[in-house]
């Protein structure tokens, strides 16, 4: 039996086999492909977790609110405002083909949210890019996360700002969308189970048992008060599509917002004041 490593946003497959026994699993015909499900969907529709924990629109706004849709090119992923209202996180692989060439520029590349009353989207500057990788389908996955300027802030949102991801510990993953595209904001309050790989720099790559499909790369793993936390790449499974228990033959998995990853938002961040300040 081997397992699947694929990154989530229905763009790309990467194989990277490795041995594992497969768990029982009960199978769903209706589920995608890509979608790993951790014994059920727990995942909510924004208005359902706010009715289910409580949470005040004002609340919500301020915890979770930072997240949006990325379209570069034909790839849909999800993205968030971290550190400032013009830098945003994703996933590598969202931006960027298996060649490493941008999927998009300009209005072929952007960041959607609703924000302030209103729809906004703003282009993003694949060109000024901090990334592990620009072609992260070959390289390992502690490589798949960008950080990037957009060509303007976005108005009446607070963008979420690094903190750090306790293992095993309580995340709330924030995703924008589903397989094939269609844009589905969902919060899920699911845990960061175990640190899979530590890169040099102490960027970790952490199984976590939310769960996900396509649409969800570079979504936000979030502390239940909107720290962030990490960002959401993809995930290993024996059975991918079928609904199965967490094991290390079936997970989901990101990277944690420290070592190379955090030293870029600071880095992006620090830029993009810099020139709005020069305005």
């Amino acid at each position: 039996m081997t397992v699947a490593f694929t990154v989530a946003c229905g763009i790309g497959v990467c194989g990277a086999p490795a041995a594992a026994a497969e768990r029982n699993a009960s199978t769903s015909a209706s589920l995608p492909s890509s979608a790993i499900i951790i014994d059920r969907d727990d995942r909510l529709s924004r208005d359902d977790y706010s009715r289910t924990f409580g949470l005040t629109p004002a609340a919500m706004a301020s915890r979770f609110g930072a997240t949006g849709l990325v379209r570069c090119g034909s790839a849909v992923g999800t993205g968030q405002l971290v550190g400032a209202n013009n830098v945003l996180v994703t996933a590598s692989h969202v931006l960027f083909t298996p060649g490493g060439e941008p999927r998009g520029r300009g209005a072929d590349c952007t960041f959607e949210i609703t924000a302030g009353g209103s729809r906004q989207k703003v282009s993003v500057d694949v060109d000024k890019v901090v990334c592990g990788a620009r072609e992260p389908y070959g390289q390992p996955a502690v490589k798949d996360w960008a950080v990037v300027p957009l060509a303007g802030a976005v108005k009446g949102v607070k963008p979420y700002m690094p903190g750090t991801m306790q293992v095993p510990g309580n995340i709330v993953l924030a995703a924008a969308a589903r397989s094939g595209g269609q844009e589905y904001y969902s919060l899920q309050n699911c845990q960061a189970r175990k640190v899979t790989t530590t890169a040099s720099s102490g960027l970790r790559e952490v199984a976590i048992d939310c769960d996900a499909e396509g649409g969800v790369s570079g979504a936000a793993m979030l502390s239940p008060d909107g720290a962030f936390l990490g960002v959401y790449v993809g995930f290993r499974s024996a059975h991918p599509g079928k609904v199965g228990p967490f094991s290390m033959s079936h997970y989901n998995f990101g990277l944690s917002a420290d070592g190379a990853l955090r030293e870029a938002i600071t880095e992006v961040v620090t830029r993009a004041r810099t020139l709005s300040a020069s305005r």
